[in-house]
């Protein structure tokens, strides 16, 4: 884990350089869709990392930085000077973030190896006794366990609607969807409503909705965790359903004979 961790540091290094270089080009008036993509890319992998290894602060402030970077992606927010001073600053930030949680266990070691007997656990305090005796008379109360036997699962909507970011940025939708199923069982439906005509089609456009009905023992932070990388790629909604209170396959319909029959030879080749 020592080697991961370090190797972890290593990657986040070479991100800041990039990070670094993008922000230099960004000043430089380079505002294309590429470069802010480079800035927005170094940010979201040390995001990545910083999760895997639990560092909540890392994690909570590149998020937000994640998330002015993609505003600027989306063209929702202008490069403008006050907001360039601002990367600049963040990114400096998020520098002494990395050397903070890169030295702090090594610090927190040597710290601990000065302290004499540090390393063995406290055990067997006494505990202080009381010196009034205790009224435990009984009370009755009414207590429900409608809720303690259920075995724990949940019920849950998912819907996404992947943006063409989501695949620029090597995410799938196959993938998450996977590992939404692999919390329990569930059925998906994908909604094609909104696919354009053939002759209309951009290959790089995302017009597919997914709708995922998950049974399953896991929480919604178990969920939302799947889709940590993919956040501000699509649109998201996730909602808890009461028991029975399952959705039916949308009805939709496919204009274009052309794409109608290639959805009809996936779905045979499945």
């Amino acid at each position: 884990m020592t080697e991961i961790r370090q190797t972890f540091f290593e990657e986040c290094a070479e991100q800041l350089v990039e990070l670094e270089s993008g922000l230099g080009a960004l000043e430089s008036g380079a505002h294309d869709g590429e470069t802010v993509g480079r800035v927005f890319r170094a940010v979201h992998s040390i995001k990545g990392g910083a999760g895997a290894f639990h560092l909540k602060e890392l994690v909570r402030f590149s998020r937000t930085f994640e998330g002015v970077l993609n505003e600027i992606r989306s063209d929702r927010l202008a490069l403008e000077a006050p907001v360039l001073s601002l990367l600049r600053r963040a990114a400096g930030v998020l520098a002494d973030l990395v050397a903070v949680s890169r030295e702090q266990e090594g610090v927190y070691s040597e710290l601990r190896a000065l302290i004499p007997g540090a390393e063995a656990e406290v055990e067997d305090e006494p505990e202080a006794e009381s010196e009034a005796e205790v009224d435990l008379g009984f009370t009755p109360v009414a207590v429900d366990f409608g809720n303690l036997f259920d075995g724990g699962e949940k019920q849950f909507r998912i819907t996404f609607t992947p943006r063409p970011e989501l695949y620029a940025n090597a995410n799938e939708s196959a993938r998450l969807i996977r590992e939404c199923l692999a919390l329990g069982s569930g059925d998906v439906f994908c909604d094609t409503s909104a696919t354009p005509l053939l002759d209309a089609l951009v290959p790089e456009g995302a017009f597919l909705s997914w709708t995922i009905e998950l049974t399953t023992q896991s929480g919604e932070d178990a969920i939302r965790e799947i889709f940590d990388f993919a956040e501000f790629d699509c649109d998201l909604a996730l909602e808890r359903l009461a028991d029975g209170d399952g959705a039916q396959e949308p009805e939709t319909e496919i204009l274009d004979p052309e794409i109608a029959a290639l959805f009809e030879r996936l779905k045979a080749a499945e």
